[in-house]
């Protein structure tokens, strides 16, 4: 019969899980170095302690970082208040190694930065609020730092100004003098300048495009009056004219039988012109032009009918033209010596300063 020492398979099987734990460590210490230098200055400048297996990043974070996971949606300032509160009780009630164990695992994931309250930089840094001399989490943090630029950066192109802030905030924590938090600063008021300037012209457009829309209808609203103007003349006229010929045609016997009427046969008479009242709003712009008014005077001398023909600019003159005819007096058209309907036209000039 065979029989195998189980005690002794258990201690080789240790034995190759440590060596195997050891290469992993210097494996990510020295990635995470190599981060390092890139984003804070030669490779030779990095800390010494980063050789060391407890000091580098946490044994179970991976020799390769995770793709970063999309960033939460943008809350409310009062949410996020109660969310920090939520998370500060929450790392003040966690012991240190809770805290070194949440930590790794964050890492693990590659929640470095976010979200608030569960990522591997606050988790160091609460360590560090509880035992100021664990070179586990200094070590951490400072080799932490440079791969969660990144995160700030998406939550400044992607407009998330509150969370980006409060990354850098992080950041600065970890490393208060390091340029690069110079550099998110810029980028993060940039960007905020830029959305402004965008909400500013987007903004104008709507403004414009209102302003735009409402004199194009003042436009059409004053062509429809003014079609509606000539139409009702037009009617009138041809009433005056069906009028006078139903009178020709109800007596035409006495018409041929009486004898031809005779006296005078002129046109309206102006008796007196009433001065035009120039428009106070043409006079504060320095405006100049006229209006061509037609009317009826009856054959009482009464001006009716009263309404504009053409004038220039539109509608400044309108108005004024129309009360100055009807103030005006004349002597109605003479027809054989007898008054009748008749239709003029004056033109009335509005010249400032003439």
């Amino acid at each position: 019969m065979i029989t195998f020492d189980s005690s002794r398979s258990e201690s080789g099987s240790s034995g190759v899980a440590a060596a195997l734990r050891g290469l992993a460590l210097v494996a990510g210490a020295s990635l995470l170095l190599a981060g390092c230098g890139k984003g804070q200055g030669p490779a030779s400048s990095a800390p010494a302690a980063s050789a060391k297996p407890a000091a580098s990043a946490p044994a179970s974070a991976p020799a390769k970082l995770p793709a970063a996971m999309p960033a939460a949606p943008a809350t409310t300032a009062s949410a996020q208040a109660q969310a920090a509160a939520q998370a500060k009780a929450k790392l003040s009630g966690m012991s240190v190694a809770g805290l070194l164990s949440a930590a790794r695992d964050a890492y693990a994931q590659h929640r470095l930065v976010a979200p608030a309250g569960d990522n591997a930089m606050e988790y160091y840094e609460a360590v560090l609020a509880k035992d100021p001399s664990n070179q586990v989490a200094k070590d951490a943090l400072r080799e932490t730092f440079p791969f969660g630029v990144p995160d700030v950066e998406k939550a400044i192109s992607q407009n998330d100004f509150a969370e980006a802030n409060r990354e850098i905030d992080l950041l600065a924590k970890a490393d208060p003098t390091n340029y690069t938090l110079t550099l998110l600063r810029s980028k993060l008021d940039a960007q905020q300048k830029l959305q402004a300037r965008q909400q500013q012209e987007a903004q104008l457009k709507v403004q414009k495009a209102a302003e735009l829309a409402a004199q194009q209808a003042a436009a059409a609203k004053a062509e429809a009056e003014k079609a509606a103007a000539q139409k009702l003349a037009q009617q009138q006229q041809q009433e005056q004219a069906a009028a006078a010929a139903r009178t020709r045609v109800a007596t035409p016997k006495a018409v041929a039988s009486a004898p031809k009427p005779t006296g005078e046969t002129r046109v309206a008479k102006v008796v007196s012109a009433a001065a035009p009242n120039y428009p106070l709003e043409a006079a504060r712009n320095q405006t100049s032009g006229y209006a061509v008014v037609q009317f009826t005077v009856s054959s009482t001398g009464a001006v009716e009918n009263a309404h504009i023909v053409s004038s220039s600019p539109r509608r400044v003159f309108d108005d004024a033209a129309i009360e100055a005819v009807k103030r005006s007096k004349f002597e109605p058209a003479l027809k054989n010596g007898q008054p009748v309907d008749s239709v003029l036209q004056r033109r009335i000039d509005f010249k400032f300063g003439g």
